[in-house]
């Protein structure tokens, strides 16, 4: 057999690449890399970023190639996957952006306490990132959980390995915190 592979058959394919047959697994990449680099690069908006989402998901594919499954369709396999890892990327990247909005927020804060003057005509919503960010680290946690990432209590409480109602009391004296700091400007 050349480096030439068919992969019009599933199953024969799939049986294959958990053999460790590198010649399918060379065809599948040149088969769906492309494709897949497009897919993700609609979700994405960046090709860079598409193009190594793609070559993650071909190195993940080889190293658990044992555990696919010969009956399901190798093509959605790769489709979802790609869209699923997409999808997680874009949650990092605006979990990024918060995280950078928190530490700007923080720093115009502590500018703010070095010129007191500068503080009155501030809003209290723009010293609400601020103050978040100056929250005990689970309370903050919860709090950016709660409503930045829009989970419910009981899928924080699972994530964090704690009680449903520990979130609630979490979030109930955070809010409590937050109230008074903003009552104060």
């Amino acid at each position: 057999m050349g480096d030439s592979f068919d992969i019009s058959d599933n199953r024969r394919t799939v049986l294959a690449l958990k053999s460790g047959n590198e010649a399918a697994f060379k065809a599948v990449y040149m088969a769906w890399s492309e494709t897949l680099r497009r897919y993700a690069e609609t979700i994405l908006h960046n090709e860079v970023d598409a193009r190594e989402l793609v070559q993650e998901l071909f190195v993940t594919l080889w190293l658990n190639r044992r555990h696919l499954d010969e009956e399901k369709s190798l093509r959605n396999y790769l489709l979802r996957a790609t869209h699923n890892n997409a999808l997680r990327e874009c949650q990092r990247r605006a979990i990024r952006l918060r995280r950078q909005e928190l530490l700007k927020a923080q720093n115009s804060v502590e500018s703010l306490s070095e010129n007191p003057d500068e503080a009155e005509n501030e809003r209290p919503e723009e010293l609400l990132l601020p103050a978040i960010a100056r929250l005990p680290h689970q309370s903050r946690r919860v709090v950016e959980m709660n409503y930045f990432e829009q989970k419910k209590h009981a899928a924080i409480a699972s994530e964090l390995s704690i009680s449903r109602r520990t979130v609630e009391t979490i979030l109930y004296k955070a809010l409590r915190r937050l109230r008074g700091e903003i009552k104060k400007i």
